[in-house]
């Protein structure tokens, strides 16, 4: 007797333990997942001017993130912890791209939306995180320096309740940097020296630094304005740039013929988002630089 009540106190626990294991899991079952659509828009002038215009951004690629343990998962700043878990990668025609996303519901993400032309090996994406410029290969022509152009957005701890669409405004990290004269354009080479090299998304932040070198081999007929003013353009060209002003030197080597001449530049505004435009009566022979 004593025997089979205990088998029957056994058979009476394992059913309840059994029981405890299939709550659990029906709690844990996953709830489901939910579309969420994303609208990336280019700023709607890239299209209207001659340079800057976005042309050349083909391709927009989507981080997936989310936090994790800020002792493993942090970036060399140690300014947040989110990592990586996908990445997609979607087509640019005109000045918008839709995105569709399957992600599980009462799920926190944050995204990286950078929007670049990957035909280049001008950007380093391996870690969406910290992007990197690569110094090399400089550019040559207005349109290999076109090809860098570039723009990103985030979108943090966003919690996944349902489907879902946002609109998703691309801005520049880089400053587009214009030197020009009301003189004839010849042959030039610009350096930007001591420019950050690493853009950080998730704190709009920039660091590194490394000197920048576009030698151009042509010259264009396109032009920029000042004040009124037409300038023809002598070189141009994209730096990542902080989210307030900040100045940094270069140095520009003019080619006329035989004739040559370099005029350094002690001070050069850059900011993200916006032009510097370094613009006079430059020549070989004369300067007459405002900035």
């Amino acid at each position: 007797m004593k025997k089979l009540l205990y088998n029957i106190h056994i058979f009476v626990i394992l059913a309840l333990t059994m029981a405890g294991i299939q709550s659990c899991s029906d709690e844990l079952h996953d709830v489901g997942d939910a579309q969420v659509s994303f609208t990336a828009t280019l700023p709607t002038d890239t299209r209207t001017r001659a340079f800057g215009k976005a042309e050349q951004v083909n391709t927009l690629v989507v981080g997936i993130f989310k936090k994790g343990d800020a002792d493993v998962h942090t970036n060399s700043e140690g300014s947040w912890n989110y990592y990586e878990i996908d990445r997609y990668s979607f087509p640019i025609n005109g000045t918008s791209v839709n995105v569709q996303l399957t992600l599980a519901q009462e799920q926190t993400y944050s995204f990286v939306f950078w929007a670049y032309n990957s035909n280049q090996n001008i950007y380093n994406i391996d870690d969406m995180t910290a992007i990197e410029m690569n110094s090399l290969p400089n550019p040559t022509t207005f349109a290999q320096a076109e090809a860098a152009d570039a723009f990103f957005a985030t979108m943090e701890n966003m919690t996944i309740a349902g489907d879902c669409s946002y609109p998703v405004e691309l801005v520049r990290p880089l400053a587009q940097i214009n030197v020009g004269t009301i003189g004839t354009p010849m042959q030039a080479v610009f350096k930007a020296k001591a420019v950050p090299n690493t853009f950080n998304p998730f704190t709009k932040s920039v660091s590194g630094t490394t000197d920048y070198i576009w030698n151009f081999s042509e010259t264009t007929t396109e032009t920029f304005s000042v004040d009124d003013t037409e300038y023809n353009y002598l070189a141009m060209g994209y730096v990542f740039a902080p989210a307030t002003a900040t100045n940094i030197s270069a140095e520009l080597t003019l080619t006329d013929g035989n004739n040559s001449k370099t005029v350094e530049i002690s001070q050069v505004e850059i900011e993200a988002n916006q032009r510097s435009n370094i613009a006079g009566n430059i020549t070989v022979t004369e300067k007459d630089i405002s900035i």
